[in-house]
């Protein structure tokens, strides 16, 4: 396909492209579905999170226990979301009184009413897998090169062969 797509100039020329995540209650049922989102949420900072909730029902007990320990911040909460029909993970705001499509009418009156609610991982809680993570890089990455352990042992001196061979190995490869 060597042709060039050509826009109609009615078209707006300023495209913003942005990332979001649906996640509906029932994905966290889990202390462990509760941290893969922690973790998600951490990863991509820069995308929206949004939370769908039946109206009737509300966030769940993982989801309202994390706001209230400070882990997330449930930023914004909108109502008349239904869901898209034959779409998975899928809503639409239907918030006209009359509604301009009949499948968007249809689709008021016979599917439960959705909360939409934008979440956000506390800044305190970012700022906090910031620092572990490089903790843990700093610790991963400096292995202690000397051979020789300091610790009680039959000699009062103990060798880590592993260190002593790697040591070895990397002493007498530099020499020309």
């Amino acid at each position: 396909m060597d042709e060039e797509l050509i826009f109609p100039k009615e078209l707006s020329t300023d495209v913003k492209r942005s990332f979001f995540h649906v996640i509906e209650c029932d994905d966290i049922e889990s202390e462990e579905d509760l941290s893969h989102l922690v973790r998600v949420m951490f990863e991509f900072s820069d995308r929206k999170f949004y939370l769908f909730c039946l109206k009737s029902q509300g966030a769940n007990s993982f989801i309202l226990n994390a706001e209230q320990h400070g882990v997330i911040n449930i930023k914004r909460t909108e109502l008349q979301y239904y869901p898209r029909p034959n779409s998975d993970k899928n809503y639409i705001k239907i918030d006209k009184p009359v509604p301009i499509w009949e499948w968007e009418k249809e689709v008021r009156e016979n599917s439960p009413e959705f909360i939409r609610c934008t979440i956000e991982l506390s800044e305190r809680w970012r700022r906090k897998l910031e620092l572990k993570e490089a903790l843990e890089d700093t610790t991963e990455n400096k292995e202690d090169e000397n051979p020789m352990i300091l610790k009680p042992s039959m000699f009062g001196i103990g060798i880590d062969l592993h260190k002593a061979k790697k040591w070895l190995n990397r002493k007498f490869s530099k020499r020309p």
